[in-house]
């Protein structure tokens, strides 16, 4: 297994955290791949040698930002089309959608590169629905409307599983687009 963090992680403080819960699932060797200061190209092979790559949680705009910067969204391509497992918690999930523009919403951010995610799905990915306030969830909803996009939004603790193109839903996830 391999694990991509969605920011600088020197102190392998997020990494280590994820060693231990994956240890708990039989899973020993876990290889870190960074994005940032400790970025090394050779490594690439091995990523891709592996059976799961997980892309961690943090924030969705950097997590974007450092994958482009890194020309990696191709590599990540090609492995899951290969028949690679990815696993994305939280801003890493969200990596696996359509765009971040729910987070440049959020942010006010505005900047195209950062729209950029792997869009593996025709959905926008919302994680932490239950922690957002009513007045950002409503520009949410809107937006749903309005564009035509579909999101689904999970709570803490629930998720999507999509396997040989069919979507599971895990807890109580709630989707949003312009027919509801």
């Amino acid at each position: 297994m391999s694990y991509i963090p969605s920011t600088e992680d020197k102190e392998k403080i997020y990494f280590n955290s994820k060693v231990n819960y994956y240890r708990n699932y039989g899973i020993e060797n876990i290889m870190f791949f960074d994005l940032y200061s400790e970025f090394e190209p050779t490594k690439i092979e091995d990523l891709l040698s592996s059976d799961i790559i997980h892309l961690s949680a943090g924030n969705p705009l950097e997590f974007s930002r450092a994958l482009n910067h890194r020309h990696m969204n191709h590599v990540l391509l090609d492995y899951y089309y290969r028949g690679g497992i990815l696993v994305g918690v939280s801003g890493g999930a969200v990596q696996f959608g359509r765009s971040t523009k729910l987070f440049q919403m959020f942010t006010g951010t505005t900047s195209e590169v950062l729209f950029q995610t792997l869009g593996l799905v025709d959905f926008e990915f919302l994680p932490h629905y239950n922690r957002w306030n009513t007045d950002y969830k409503n520009k949410v909803w809107e937006y749903a409307k309005t564009t035509g996009t579909t999101i689904y939004a999970a709570n803490d603790g629930d998720g999507i599983i999509i396997e040989k193109g069919k979507l599971q839903m895990i807890g109580d996830i709630v989707v949003m687009n312009s027919e509801l």
